[in-house]
């Protein structure tokens, strides 16, 4: 496990404030770099049980896409990220770490469409069930296609 981990949020803000120099500030996060999206998602994976192929049938993403992915060679967009959270049973927490890893914004409450989202993932919706909130409460869907 990494150090950052190991702290809390507060406790790491506190050696912030009270650190002296700006090196002394930021060696925690010299020693523990925060991981990269695919390296992430594939350590989700590998906790979960699940190998690349139970998400592959799981979010409905194309098979040599998804390999991208957790290659690191793609970047996802962010329903991408969304569907794969939401196929790890991510809690909101844990999906908005998934999307700021990937470089996008966190779900924000003030907007409808991530609202839905919001509410889809805190009462654990499979990734059907959210697309299915999305559509009857008229917003854009998270994917078009059918999935087993």
């Amino acid at each position: 496990m990494r150090f950052l981990e190991k702290i809390s949020t507060s406790q790491l803000l506190t050696i912030i404030r009270g650190a002296s120099s700006f090196r002394e500030a930021t060696a925690y996060h010299a020693a523990s770099p925060e991981p990269r999206f695919h390296e992430h998602v594939y350590e989700a994976m590998k906790k979960k049980g699940l190998s690349t192929l139970d998400m592959i049938r799981k979010t409905g993403i194309e098979r040599s896409y998804f390999y991208h992915l957790v290659n690191g060679e793609k970047r996802p967009g962010r329903n991408m990220v969304l569907r794969i959270g939401l196929c790890l049973d991510c809690s909101l927490t844990e999906m908005n770490r998934l999307l700021r890893l990937a470089g996008l914004s966190e779900l924000y409450a003030r907007r409808r469409w991530d609202a839905v989202m919001i509410y889809a993932i805190t009462h654990r919706c499979t990734m059907e069930q959210a697309n299915d909130l999305l559509i009857e409460a008229g917003e854009d869907p998270l994917y078009t296609e059918r999935h087993p």
